[in-house]
């Protein structure tokens, strides 16, 4: 038997494969669980990572367009689409967004400044202005319109009217979960920070000199 032919029958290692440990569930309601386990719930939470990262690729792409960040984009879409939700001012995108009032706010005097928003003086209370587009604002929106329309068409090809109404009315519910979920995560994370400061200190052990 040649050299060759003896290494041909020698018989291959199995594969290595990793580990895979066993792990809690991430969830206690069996209305989720399937197969015993909660898969499903990671699985929906690993889709949420990869979409959310791809949606800000596409947010940054139209943003670059005119020269803006991706949330200055997004504000400038809310104040320019969004208007008849409501009247936006600073604390109302901030909550609206979830951020804070002096994140928003530096990024409103920016595009302000830069002349893609006017500040409105509420009559009713001076101390309170409302967001409009200025014209420059407008045409920027305006011009990047159609790539905005290819691109959506694209991203929300499998909706019509009725589905998109639906996937929205979920998003809304999906939004106000994750609010309550937050709440929850905070209370722990108190109940948590308390438990530890009512825990002793552990004393150092000395080390032979």
């Amino acid at each position: 038997m040649t050299k060759s032919k003896e290494r041909a029958t020698k018989a291959k290692p199995a594969a290595v494969r990793p580990r895979v440990p066993q792990l809690p569930p991430t969830i206690s309601r069996a209305a989720l669980m399937v197969d015993g386990t909660d898969m499903l719930v990671r699985m929906i939470t690993h889709q949420h990572f990869v979409l959310s990262g791809l949606l800000e690729t596409v947010r940054g792409g139209f943003a670059s367009l005119i020269g803006l960040s991706s949330f200055q984009y997004v504000l400038m879409q809310a104040v320019g689409r969004l208007s008849d939700k409501q009247q936006w001012t600073v604390r109302s995108i901030a909550r609206e967004m979830h951020m804070t009032d002096a994140y928003v706010s530096v990024e409103i005097a920016d595009l302000v400044e830069r002349g893609y928003l006017a500040k409105i003086v509420n009559p009713d209370d001076r101390r309170v202005s409302f967001l409009e587009l200025t014209d420059k604002g407008v045409s920027s929106l305006t011009a990047i319109a159609p790539i905005q329309q290819m691109v959506n068409d694209a991203l929300y090809g499998h909706l019509d009217s009725h589905s998109a109404l639906t996937y929205s009315n979920e998003l809304s519910v999906l939004i106000s979960r994750a609010e309550t979920a937050i709440s929850v995560l905070n209370d722990v994370a108190a109940d948590q920070r308390e438990a530890a400061l009512r825990q002793p200190p552990k004393r150092r052990r000395r080390t032979a000199r």
